[in-house]
C-alpha cells in the first residue's frame, strides 16, 4: 500500500480529541463531532497503540506502520479520515518559507499593479479625453459609472467590518467607511446638472465590467480578506493627470461646471484623506501571510486591475452609441 500521507508529516491528535476503546468498537470526539469504527479483537492492541502514538505524536508514517503491524494496512486510510475530520495536526510543523509581511505584501503589490498596468493598460479613456474624441454622453456615461461605485461602496466595505481580528483595524475600517458615506449625493447632484434624472440614476444599471469590480471587491470584503485590503487602493488612488484631462474636455464640450467640478473635489477628499494608503495601514495589521495566499491576493489584484481596463473599453463602447437616454435603464 501506499505509505505517502498527503496530510501532516507527523501526525498528532489535537488537543481536544478523546478517545475511548470499548467492546471491538473505537470512538473519537472533538466538542460536538465524534466518529466511530469497528474493529476485529485481534486488532485492538493495533489500534490502542496506534491512538497513543497519536497522541505523544512526533512519529511519521512508517513509524506507526512499523510500530502497529498488524494494523498496518489500514493506517494510511484511518490517518486520511481522522485528518479529513480535523482531529489531527502536525507535530512538527514543517519550516515556513516564502512568509512576508503584510507591509511587504503590500509593497509587492503595489509593483505588480503598476507593471500590469504597464503590460495591458493603454488608457483609452485618458487617450480620448486629450485627443478630444470624448463625446459628451461617454463623458457622462464615465460619471454614471463611477456613480454607480461610489454608491456601492458603504455597502462593500461594511462586511469588512466582521473579519476585523484586532479593535486597531477595526476602528481604521470604520473610520474609512464613515468617510465613504454620502458622496453619492453630491455625485447625484453633478450628473442631474448634466440632465440625468434621479429616476435614471436609481434605475442604472451599470456595465459588465463596473458590476464585477463591485461583486469582486463584495466578495473579498466577505471571504477573503487580505484582497480586499490589498485592493482598496485602486480605487482611491490619486490621478491628477487624468482629472485635469476630465475637466478639459468637459470645458471643450460645453458641460457645466456644475456637472465636473464634484467629480474633482472628490478626488481631492481621496487624496487629502490619504484615502489611497487605506490598503497599506490594513495590511500592517498583518503579520505573517503564508505564500499561497500571497499569490491568491497578487492574482486578485491583477484582475482587479485587468477589469478597469475592461471598464475604460466598455464606457467608451457602450456610451459612444446615440441613444436617447445616456443611463443604462430596462425596463
Amino acid at each position: 500500500m501506499d505509505s505517502t500521507l498527503p496530510g501532516p508529516r507527523k501526525p498528532r491528535f489535537r488537543e481536544a480529541v478523546r478517545t475511548t476503546i470499548s467492546g471491538g468498537e473505537a470512538e473519537l470526539s472533538l466538542g460536538d463531532r465524534r466518529c466511530a469504527f469497528a474493529f476485529s479483537p485481534e486488532d485492538e492492541p493495533g489500534i490502542a497503540r496506534l491512538f497513543a502514538d497519536l497522541g505523544a505524536g512526533g512519529r511519521s508514517l512508517d513509524d506507526l506502520i512499523a510500530r502497529s503491524r498488524e494494523i498496518g494496512e489500514q493506517i494510511p486510510a484511518l490517518l486520511q479520515d481522522f485528518d479529513r475530520l480535523r482531529l489531527l495536526t502536525d507535530s512538527e510543523p514543517p519550516a515556513t518559507t516564502g512568509v512576508l509581511s503584510g507591509a511587504q505584501l503590500y509593497r509587492e503589490v503595489r509593483r505588480l499593479a503598476d507593471r500590469v498596468i504597464g503590460r495591458v493598460a493603454r488608457s483609452t479613456f485618458t487617450t480620448a479625453l486629450r485627443d478630444g474624441r470624448a463625446t459628451r454622453q461617454q463623458m457622462i456615461g464615465y460619471a454614471l459609472e463611477y456613480f454607480w461605485i461610489v454608491k456601492s461602496a458603504p455597502g462593500l466595505i461594511g462586511p469588512a467590518l466582521s473579519t476585523a481580528h484586532t479593535a486597531g483595524e477595526r476602528a481604521l475600517i470604520q473610520d474609512f467607511l464613515r468617510s465613504e458615506l454620502g458622496h453619492d449625493r453630491f455625485l447625484g447632484r453633478a450628473l442631474e446638472a448634466a440632465g440625468v434624472t434621479p429616476a435614471e440614476m436609481e434605475a442604472h444599471q451599470p456595465l459588465p465590467a463596473t458590476f464585477a469590480l463591485c461583486a469582486s471587491l463584495g466578495v473579498y470584503a466577505r471571504q477573503h480578506p487580505l484582497s480586499f485590503k490589498a485592493s482598496l487602493f485602486l480605487f482611491e488612488r490619486a490621478q491628477p493627470a487624468f482629472i485635469d484631462a476630465f475637466d478639459d474636455r468637459c470645458r471643450a464640450l460645453g458641460l457645466p461646471a456644475a456637472f465636473h467640478e464634484p467629480l474633482r473635489a472628490h478626488a481631492d477628499i481621496n487624496e487629502d484623506h490619504d484615502h489611497e494608503d487605506i490598503s497599506r495601514a490594513l495590511m500592517a495589521f498583518d503579520e505573517a501571510i503564508a505564500p499561497e495566499a500571497c499569490t491568491v491576493v497578487k492574482r486578485h489584484v491583477a484582475l482587479m486591475v485587468e477589469t478597469m481596463v475592461q471598464q475604460e473599453e466598455q464606457i467608451l463602447a457602450w456610451y459612444g452609441q446615440d441613444r436617447d437616454r445616456v443611463a443604462r435603464v430596462f425596463n
